[in-house]
């Protein structure tokens, strides 16, 4: 299972892979969200912090602001609990923690 973080533009995204204990995890995560029903999903900004992108094979999850899209099912996430378990599995040597824990903090402001 590939991660992706979706923040940079013109730069290369990072990502990394989750351990198989990891990738069950998150699938079990995700399998427990209710759906969203008719709640919009957020605009995805054109810059900075745009959220994870997950592939499992041939299925690609987003997870931003609360919402979980996995394929054409769109799940509601409203404690960003997916969102803030996968920053907790960014790779120690990024540097990047902080700056995507301001951005999930701000959208949690806003949102």
């Amino acid at each position: 299972m590939l991660v992706e973080l979706d923040l940079f533009s013109g730069r290369p995204a990072p990502r990394w892979r989750l351990d198989p204990g990891a990738a069950e995890e998150f699938r079990t995560l995700t399998a427990a969200l209710p759906p969203a029903g008719t709640a919009s999903r957020p605009r995805t900004p054109g810059l900075g912090y745009r959220g994870f992108i997950v592939t499992d094979g041939d299925k690609v999850t987003r997870v931003f602001a609360g919402h979980v899209t996995e394929g054409t099912t769109p799940r509601a996430d409203p404690d960003r609990t997916l969102e803030h378990w996968l920053l907790s599995r960014l790779p120690p040597l990024h540097h990047l923690r902080p700056m995507v824990t301001a951005a999930l903090a701000e959208n949690d402001r806003d949102g």
